[in-house]
């Protein structure tokens, strides 16, 4: 008797740790991230991006808070390409790492603050993010982009630029 109540026990300890983990590394995300919250692209939206983005086999596509990977994973399978994916959140960047793993595709994620990353060899750039976000990337794509590169931003636009074509909610900027 005693020993299924231990056992009960650690049991209820272990899922208990674990939620408690989980919950503390969600808490660091949103501090490092300073409170923008994990939001996936929706699966539904994905060939509507690919169509406005018109990728070739060998490109080169970068997706900034690229969460779980969804989109890099797809895009690669259509199109033959090199997506490159960089989040800030570890629990969305662990489920990106094994979603890659897992697929096989020609993907590489990286558990980093895209505003450091050297994007010039990008030929295409994704990105679902927050206003504030696409403030601060604005300067940087000018700057880093190489001449031709394009960015695709679902919903939210670059202030200062005025997109080359909008598709419902995505909106394309050319380099």
């Amino acid at each position: 008797m005693y020993f299924f109540l231990l056992f009960f026990l650690f049991i209820f300890l272990g899922i208990s740790i674990i939620a408690a983990i989980l919950m503390l590394s969600l808490l660091v995300g949103l501090v490092q991230t300073r409170g923008v919250p994990f939001i996936s692209t929706a699966a539904k939206d994905f060939d509507k991006i690919l169509s406005v983005m018109q990728l070739k086999a060998g490109d080169k596509l970068y997706d900034l808070g690229c969460g779980k990977a969804h989109f890099l994973i797809y895009a690669a399978s259509k199109c033959d390409i090199c997506g490159v994916g960089y989040e800030l959140s570890f629990w969305p960047y662990l489920w990106a790492r094994f979603n890659v793993w897992i697929s096989g595709a020609k993907v590489k994620i990286y558990l980093k603050n895209f505003l450091t990353a050297d994007l010039s060899d990008a030929d295409m750039v994704f990105c679902y993010l927050f206003p504030e976000a696409m403030v601060k990337l604005e300067d940087k794509f000018q700057q880093e982009l190489k001449i031709g590169a394009m960015v695709v931003s679902n919903s939210f636009p670059l202030p200062q630029l005025k997109p080359a074509k909008t598709l419902d909610k995505i909106l394309v900027y050319r380099f």
